[in-house]
This record gives structure tokens, C-alpha cells and sequence, in this order.
């Protein structure tokens, strides 16, 4: 791919002459940084730009966009004055992902109906929507929306969102609970609703059926109760950063979890680790209440495919047996049987030793 990077060279307009000598046959143009304030004049554009960065100018509007090389693809203007969707009909037809993140004022999905047809991906991160409102103009080959840092606090009018829907990011928003989330397109498969404020898993079970990765970090959540409300289908959860303090009423967690992400809660004990899913195979937690942890590791990651390493993480006999029905559940571990059994001795016979060893 031909770049050509025009960052940082005071240009005030597509009719800088550094814009109007640029070569034929360029794919890639950086202008960020410059004091850019409108697409007027972007005709003088190389017809064959497929990615254009205009962050970091003082574009205020799509006017004038018409005039965008009908090639282009992806479109960032990162850090602009953009405030409205509207005049946006005039962007390339297939422009496949545009980029309105930091620094825009965009209040609401109004107008945009107006956006091109094509667009799979649309990252609005930082911008002042505060509800899912006129989300039914949104172009129905949206496959990945990013809600990242905006002012949404209920999934109140999400049945508005594209059906394609396959990745929705509400990360630093205001949500408070799972209400109205049955209205979700259930094509989604991966929701980011970390730093949020949920307090509980009630009502996930309205959640999407297909729902595979589930981010919950930085929430208020207290308890695995409930949690038997989650998708079926979740492989990844995590749960960083809450306020769990013990694993009960984890056997309601979905039975194909594969990655449970546990690191930065309140949990001091493997007490009810056996009924934590027999898929797992990676489990991230830290033990700021037990004894010696900081003189093995900040945090704890579990993987039971690797019994023997699960067990160098391990401070206390005590801990080791909670998990150790679990990890003799995988069947690929039941040659380390007899292994296991062997290091259970020891550890009863000389624990002091096992401990340094570890230590």
C-alpha cells in the first residue's frame, strides 16, 4: 500500500498545494493534525485513496463530503467538531468504516439514515449520545458499533440497532441494569458493558442466545447470583474489578465458559471452586487476603489444561484441594493422576519444603 503522510504541515484546506501535487495512485493519506475545517475543495484528492485520517483537524460537517473519492473505504476524523449525522449521504457509497471517536459533539443516531449503506463499522466513542433513539437509521450492514465513553444509561430503544450487529461496545456509559437488553439484535456475540453501573446479573436473560464474550469489568457487581440467567453459549466473562467475594452459586455460570476473568474483586478463598464449569481453562483472579501472595504473583491465572503449573501458584495445601477435583475433571489430565496423588503425599508428609520450592 502507496502512504503518503502530510501530518503536521499547517495545511488549511484541500487546496493546499501540497494536497494538489500529491501523486496518482496513492491508497493511504495521513493529514492529522493540520487546521483543516471542511471537505470543501476534496475533490483535489487522488481518485484511488482507500483510507483517509483527517483526526485532529476542525471539520464541523459532512457538506461537501460528496466530493470524497468514490474509492475510499475507511474515513477517520478522530478529535473534529463533528456534531450531527447530517449531510453525511454525501460520503463514498462504499465507505466500509468510519471513525468519529475523542473530540466530537455528536448527540444522538438523528439523521443517520443518511450514512452509506456499505458502512460495517461505525466507532463514536467520546461523543455525547445518551440513548439508542433514532438507532433504526443506522445502516443495516453494521456489524461492529462502538458506544465506548458516551452518556447511555438504559438499553431502553436498543431494538433499533442493525440485525448484523455482531460486536457492540458500551464501555463508560451509565447503564445500571440488564433491563430491555431482550431487545438487543440477537446476532451479537460480543458486548462490552464494562465500567458501567450493574450491580447484578438480574434480567441477563434477556441477553442475545448467542452471545459469546461477555465484559462486565469495573461494574458493582457483588455476587455469582443469578448468574444462571447468562447465555448458554458464553465462552468468555469478565468480571474484573467488582465486588465479588467468594465463588458461591458459581455453578450457575454457563457450562462452556472457557475464560473467566475474576482479577481485582474481593475473593480470599477457593471455597466453592468445584463447581466452577468444567470447560474452564483459564481462570484470572488475584488473593490480596491470603497469606504470602504478593511473594508469588500479583495475580493468579489458573489454566487446567497445565495442572502442574496451576499447582506452583498455589500457597497452602488448603487452596491446592479445592481446586483439585476440578482439575482431575478434564480428561486430558488423567494421565497426571497418579502424578497428583504423588505430589498430595509430599505435601502432607513435608509441607514445609513444597512451600519454598514454590516460594
Amino acid at each position: 500500500m502507496t502512504v503518503v503522510d502530510l501530518s503536521h504541515k499547517k495545511i488549511e484546506s484541500f487546496n493546499d498545494t501540497l494536497i494538489k501535487e500529491l501523486p496518482k495512485g496513492i491508497e493511504m493519506l495521513e493529514l492529522g493534525d493540520n487546521q483543516i475545517s471542511s471537505f470543501k475543495g476534496c475533490e483535489n484528492l487522488p481518485i484511488s485513496i482507500k483510507i483517509l485520517s483527517l483526526d485532529d483537524n476542525q471539520i464541523n460537517s459532512f457538506e461537501h463530503s460528496d466530493q470524497l473519492p468514490r474509492t475510499l473505504k475507511y474515513l477517520f476524523l478522530t478529535c473534529n467538531q463533528i456534531s450531527s449525522f447530517e449531510h453525511s449521504e454525501g460520503l463514498p457509497r462504499n465507505l466500509k468504516g468510519l471513525y468519529l471517536y475523542g473530540g466530537n459533539q455528536i448527540g444522538s443516531f438523528e439523521h443517520s439514515e443518511n450514512l452509506p449503506k456499505s458502512l460495517k463499522e461505525l466507532d463514536l466513542w467520546g461523543n455525547e449520545i445518551n440513548s439508542f433513539v433514532h438507532s433504526e437509521g443506522l445502516p443495516r450492514s453494521l456489524e461492529r458499533l462502538i458506544l465506548e465513553g458516551n452518556k447511555i444509561s438504559s438499553f431502553k430503544g436498543c431494538e433499533g440497532l442493525p440485525n448484523n450487529l455482531k460486536i457492540l461496545d458500551l464501555y463508560g456509559n451509565q447503564i445500571g441494569s440488564f433491563d430491555h437488553s431482550e431487545e438487543l439484535p440477537i446476532g451479537i456475540e460480543t458486548l462490552h458493558i464494562g465500567h458501567n453501573e450493574i450491580n447484578s446479573f438480574v434480567h441477563s436473560e434477556g441477553l442475545p442466545k448467542d452471545l459469546k464474550e461477555l465484559h462486565l469489568f469495573r461494574n458493582q457487581i457483588s455476587s455469582f447470583k443469578g448468574c444462571e440467567n447468562l447465555p448458554k453459549n458464553i465462552k468468555i466473562l469478565s468480571l474484573w474489578k467488582n465486588q465479588i467475594s467468594s465463588l458461591e452459586h458459581s455453578e450457575g455460570l454457563p457450562r462452556v465458559l472457557e475464560i473467566l476473568g475474576l482479577y481485582g474483586n474481593q475473593i480470599s478463598s477457593f471455597e466453592h471452586s468445584e463447581n466452577l464449569p468444567r470447560n474452564l481453562k483459564e481462570l484470572v483472579i488475584d488473593k490480596p487476603q491470603i497469606e504470602y501472595s504478593q511473594k508469588i504473583l500479583r495475580y493468579t491465572q489458573f489454566k487446567f489444561d497445565s495442572s502442574l503449573e496451576c499447582i506452583k501458584f498455589l500457597q497452602r495445601y488448603q487452596d491446592f484441594k479445592y481446586i483439585l477435583n476440578e482439575i482431575k475433571y478434564n480428561p486430558h489430565l488423567e494421565r497426571m493422576k497418579s502424578k497428583l496423588e504423588e505430589e498430595e503425599k509430599q505435601i502432607k508428609k513435608d509441607p514445609e519444603s513444597f512451600y519454598k520450592l514454590i516460594i
